[in-house]
């Protein structure tokens, strides 16, 4: 495999993941231009939820059919639908055809980063892994910040149907150069299909994420927010039942959380979710309510969190491949929580170059930890694990990133349970304190993710990891010589 190919394929995954990721945050800024354009406000908060569940939804079975069909043909086929399900967002006519493109949507992205993260990760040699791994990352970690700024520009100087748009010629053009350039290499295996796990995870997390999504709207007490939450974790109890007992070909191999390291980068990522998402929802929030910025303006402020991460993940992933995990995650996760300490304790005059500083501070640190937590977490995994392992890992963000928002919505509710008028000083500081338990809450996070992070491999165990990888390529190799010759 030549570098120039590693290099094109992997810019074609940045890309397409950039672009998924992107349509998460692009929307938040524009929903009540676009509530008020369909003539229809009550259900407008259905436009990122229907996306965002069904990213959840639709993810249990991918690593099954790309290990089945290849990742390219996955990988090219997701983008399609997402742009066509953005084509379709764009011409929507009515708030409930909206939605529906939405899922279109989310159907098409929910594969494209765990199969671009597989693709990435079995491109690159294992001592090399890091870096390409960073490199793909910059569409996680940018595209968030990236969201705001780009959403509020297009809905304020065009239309709010340009958010859509802009990601059909991307979608299309990206998928033809994939079809020309990429190769379907990566483990592949023809196994059956398991319908019942596949049906009990995607109705688990769907009970689930709804209640955590609309919970505070529907109120936390009320039948439908229990019903569908306890409705969601009995299911997934069942999966879990199904999986390590009845299955013999479990669409998600829950015993991957036997593996050690695996399990603690798993747990790093998800406690670190909380932190991330205090910052990305309710920084925004109080910078629009109480120092009466605009949603542009907003995003703008948020750009030095992007631009941080965007340096150090590629860094992170390098010091991965020379260090291993543990000293680049740990001093990642020092400069997160310092971030969040300050924005815990911010004051409504306090400067905007300061609180820029602070996000660039944080979206460093956070990419300097992220990197090194995924290559170690993957190396663990062997080669017929990769996409499930990959596939699980996004999907336990994706159910984290509910719990982060549904549990700090419900902490900053609590505290402005009187309302907010921003009539008087005392009512501004009130709610300013209320904003600030958030972020205090993800300090404590960041403080948790540290004390599991020590345990993840140094230098030593990473490089046995690294090795172990290169062993079981050499044999896959050589087996695969030994068939070709005796074929012969």
């Amino acid at each position: 495999m030549s570098e120039r190919y590693r290099w094109m394929a992997l810019i074609i995954i940045v890309v397409g993941s950039f672009m998924v990721v992107l349509d998460s945050t692009i929307v938040g800024v524009a929903l009540d231009p676009i509530g008020r354009s369909l003539h229809s406000t009550a259900d407008v908060e259905w436009i990122i939820t229907a996306y965002l569940l069904t990213l959840g939804v639709v993810q249990s079975p991918i690593g099954w059919l790309a290990d089945r069909f290849g990742r390219k043909p996955i990988f090219i086929g997701s983008m399609l639908v997402f742009a066509i399900g953005s084509l379709c967002s764009a011409l929507a006519p009515s708030m409930s055809a909206l939605i529906v493109c939405r899922v279109i949507q989310g159907i098409g992205g929910a594969a494209v980063f765990p199969v671009g993260t597989a693709m990435t990760y079995e491109l690159f040699p294992p001592d090399r892994r890091g870096t390409a791994l960073g490199i793909q990352g910059i569409g996680l970690m940018a595209a968030p910040a990236a969201g705001p700024v780009l959403g509020g520009w297009l809905a304020t100087s065009f239309s709010w149907r340009w958010m859509f748009l802009i990601n059909v010629p991307i979608g299309i053009i990206g998928a033809v150069i994939a079809v020309r350039v990429l190769r379907n290499t990566g483990f592949r295996e023809r196994r059956p299909f398991d319908w019942v796990g596949t049906s009990l995870v995607g109705l688990g997390v769907f009970g689930l994420l709804l209640a955590l999504s609309e919970g505070a709207a529907w109120g936390w007490t009320t039948s439908k927010t229990l019903g569908s939450g306890l409705g969601g974790a009995v299911i997934l109890a069942t999966f879990v039942w199904w999986v390590l007992r009845k299955s013999r070909f479990p669409v998600v191999d829950l015993r991957m959380f036997k593996i050690s390291i695996y399990t603690i980068a798993a747990a790093v990522t998800c406690l670190l979710t909380l932190a991330q998402y205090g910052r990305l929802i309710f920084i925004p929030l109080e910078l629009e309510a109480l120092w009466h910025l605009s949603a542009l303006h907003t995003g703008v402020l948020l750009v030095p969190g992007a631009v941080g991460s965007a340096i150090a993940m590629p860094f992170g992933g390098r010091l991965a491949d020379r260090i291993g995990a543990k000293l680049p995650v740990v001093a990642g996760l020092i400069p997160v929580a310092i971030a969040n300490w300050y924005m815990g304790h911010l004051t409504v005059d306090a400067s905007q170059s300061w609180l820029m500083f602070l996000f660039l501070l944080a979206g460093f640190g956070t990419g300097l930890a992220m990197t090194p937590n995924m290559v170690v977490g993957l190396n663990s995994l062997p080669a017929a694990l990769i996409a499930t392992g990959s596939t699980l890992r996004s999907l336990s963000r994706q159910i984290a990133a509910a719990i982060a928002i549904a549990v700090l919505t419900a902490v900053v509710a609590s505290r402005l349970s009187g309302g907010i008028t921003f009539h008087g000083v005392a009512t501004v500081a009130h709610a300013q304190a209320a904003y600030n338990v958030s972020l205090l809450w993800g300090f404590w996070a960041v403080i948790a993710t540290i004390a599991v992070a020590l345990f993840l491999p140094g230098r030593a165990g990473a490089k046995a990891l690294r090795q172990a990888r290169v062993d079981e390529q050499r044999a896959h190799t050589s087996l695969s010589a030994a068939g070709a010759t005796h074929d012969d």
